[in-house]
């Protein structure tokens, strides 16, 4: 099914390119040609799992709809917003290149990562045995416990964020009348993060809860995804996607439920109408956007171009980037190593400096605003923006390393936390892939809180001495 997918997406973006004269001429090709070979190469290490519900499955899956589908689209249709410093012939051309050079480090990584997870989890299963039968259940059930509880404080703390973002009147005004989403006035930021972690935490703290099985699935399904769809009504469409990835994950894991191939192709429309929505009604608040439903609006091709650029299309920009540096400087790594720093409030006073981002909303806007979404750059970009072709190479070798190393130990996984874990890695996914690292690394560091916390304090209980009264 997977092989038959990918075939078929490729040999109609093939077409099309062939068919229109593509400026992006050979390269474009050997992507493709890339793209088919490439996955053979890990491909065996993904059997008896649900493929696209994995991180190596995501990676693909962007890069196929990042390439064959949009980068399709702009390169023949020229319908990218993103002035080029270039000709188009070399820019998209060099983006081809680029791509079939990041796939096929993916590819390689992948493959040595799932080899090194099969030797890990057979030389360590004797010592995990021992381990797990020298664990007295009531540490075990203290553990749990203390898991849960971590998890609990979060949510409730995310609860009380959304109760004093509401009552606040700047943003409510904001969130209800202005605007489809939230962007909480200063002072308000750190409810904000709350915010954004109570979707994970509460769907966190149902899986830790261990839900009986005799709850009924559809009522269990429909209570996460409202949960999930927190997100939407910040206007955050990817992290919405990616909860739902961390939902599906779990409810598999769980026994509850398994996404499948036919699911998606059904749910697909849905998501498609959702998001073109929520692009047509941008910036008018949701209470008129609850009377701005047309469905004629949602055909514009306008629309879906303009979904696309602010959601997951970085062919674009990616080849901005690429262009740019004939006459700008590569970063050599600064905006990697700058990252962390965002998840310093505003208070704190440092100077951010000139980034991937920056240099793309000065391109094309003219001038470069917090506000603006859609001078975000890929992995790739980024990676070439700081380290050239040598760059993206190593990169991706380690993406598709520790994708595939997690995808071979985690994916079966039923420990709690491992589960766990591997879902918010799936959550996280597709935004590290689409936008740079200083606008995923807070979102990122803000959803591993929890989880780390939870680890932090079982592993602190189990270091502490075990006082027995004198007899």
């Amino acid at each position: 099914m997977r092989t038959t997918v990918v075939v078929t997406l490729v040999l109609v973006a093939v077409a099309v390119h062939l068919g229109n004269a593509s400026p992006a001429g050979a390269n474009a090709y050997l992507f493709f040609a890339v793209l088919l070979l490439s996955f053979g190469i890990y491909s065996r290490g993904m059997r008896r799992q649900n493929y696209w519900l994995s991180l190596t499955g995501l990676v693909e899956a962007w890069f196929i709809f990042d390439y064959c589908f949009y980068g399709t689209a702009v390169s023949v249709l020229q319908r990218s917003k993103t002035p080029l410093p270039g000709s188009m012939d070399e820019a998209y051309s060099r983006t081809y290149l680029v791509g079939a050079l990041a796939f096929l480090a993916f590819a390689c990584g992948a493959h040595a990562g799932f080899a090194r997870s099969r030797i890990s989890r057979g030389a360590r299963s004797a010592v995990r045995a021992l381990i797990a039968a020298l664990r007295a259940r009531r540490y075990a059930f203290r553990r749990e416990r203390l898991q849960r509880a971590v998890f609990l404080l979060f949510t409730i703390a995310g609860v009380f964020s959304v109760v004093v973002l509401l009552l606040d009147p700047e943003s409510r005004q904001q969130l209800f009348y202005e605007h489809v989403g939230l962007s909480p006035r200063e002072g308000m930021g750190r409810y904000a993060d709350l915010f954004f972690m109570l979707p994970t935490t509460a769907v966190g703290l149902w899986y830790l809860s261990k839900p009986k099985r005799r709850y009924s699935r559809i009522l269990t399904m429909a209570g996460l995804f409202m949960i999930a769809a927190l997100h939407l009504g910040c206007g955050r469409r990817l992290m919405w996607a990616g909860t739902m990835l961390l939902v599906f994950h779990l409810c598999k894991v769980r026994g509850i439920f398994t996404l499948r191939a036919r699911y998606l192709a059904v749910a697909l429309p849905l998501v498609l109408l959702v998001s073109l929505w929520m692009e047509a009604t941008k910036n008018i608040g949701w209470y008129a956007a609850a009377d701005a439903i047309d469905i004629r609006a949602l055909t514009d091709g306008d629309k879906v171009f303009d979904m696309v650029d602010n959601s997951v299309g970085r062919f674009d920009t990616t080849a901005a980037l690429i262009v740019n540096r004939e006459t700008l400087p590569y970063y050599y790594g600064e905006t990697f190593l700058m990252a962390p720093l965002q998840v310093l409030p505003v208070s704190a006073g440092f100077e951010r400096s000139r980034g991937v981002r920056e240099e793309l909303g000065e391109l094309i806007y003219g001038a470069f605003d917090q506000g603006l979404v859609s001078q975000e750059a890929s992995l790739v970009g980024e990676l070439y923006a700081n380290f050239s072709y040598g760059g993206v190479l190593a990169g991706f070798l380690l993406v598709g390393f520790g994708a595939a190393f997690l995808d071979g130990r985690c994916h079966h996984n039923r420990n709690p936390m491992v589960a766990l874990g591997y879902g918010l890695c799936l959550f996280r996914a597709v935004h590290q892939l689409a936008t740079a690292s200083t606008s995923w690394f807070p979102l990122t560091f803000l959803a591993f809180v929890p989880w780390l916390c939870a680890i932090a304090v079982t592993r602190w209980d189990r270091l502490q001495p075990v006082m027995r009264p004198r007899q």
